[in-house]
């Protein structure tokens, strides 16, 4: 697997995965709208269709003990997103921010899911970068106003070191507060740009499949 100055193309399909210690834990298909050369941005409509890896009997991460979701090899179960999503992975930053629009195009909401900076790769015929979710996020109105989410469930987790995925809270905690300076001084990308986008219409639809090599080895992240 080439991770080594992997370029997108623009139009291309990639898959964003989510790491879970050793295992995928989601997998989801996005266009690539832009290479900025310090980010990418990926699109994806309403409509699409993604995976997440759920226990074998079909049990989701929320109805699983965390030690047992850890060391239990998963397999993968659709589910589709009811709005569109415009995703901003800046390099070697500590979250993504995602722009989410009604099925006719209105902006709605930012979303800034903290994780672990993207790793870019590109392997035979299938691109893609991998992450892995810090589960805590802020949430973002349009009027700017703002709020932690999963604050709960992020300090639950915290007690299982031996089967969580982070570990180190007080790193999540400053890309949280990274943000929400953003959002407090109206700065990019929370300045009004990408609110809005359009996809190109010729863009054909993103494959409903899951590809093969989708559970390839994960990229190493820092």
């Amino acid at each position: 697997m080439s991770k080594e100055n992997v370029e997108f193309v623009p139009g291309e399909t990639v898959y964003l995965r989510h790491a879970q210690r050793e295992q995928v834990g989601m997998v989801f298909p996005l266009r690539v709208v832009e290479e900025r050369g310090d980010a990418v941005v990926l699109w994806a409509p309403a409509g699409t269709r993604g995976w997440h890896t759920n226990m074998p009997d079909g049990r989701s991460m929320g109805q699983t003990p965390l030690p047992e979701w850890s060391a239990t090899r998963r397999v993968p179960a659709p589910h589709t997103i009811d709005h569109g999503v415009l995703s901003w992975h800046p390099r070697g930053r500590d979250y993504s921010i995602r722009w989410f629009y009604r099925p006719d195009g209105t902006f709605y909401r930012w979303y800034a899911n903290l994780e672990a900076p993207s790793v870019l790769w590109r392997d035979g015929g299938l691109a893609g970068l991998d992450t892995a979710d810090w589960d805590l996020d802020v949430v973002i109105e349009p009027d700017r106003s703002w709020a932690w989410k999963d604050e709960e469930l992020f300090a639950e987790r915290l007690t299982m070191p031996e089967a969580y995925w982070v570990d180190d809270e007080d790193r999540v905690r400053r890309a949280g507060k990274e943000v929400i300076a953003l959002v407090e001084a109206g700065a990019f990308p929370f300045d009004g740009t990408w609110c809005g986008f359009r996809p190109d219409p010729a863009w054909p639809p993103l494959s409903p499949e899951l590809p093969a090599g989708w559970d390839r080895p994960l990229a190493s992240m820092r």
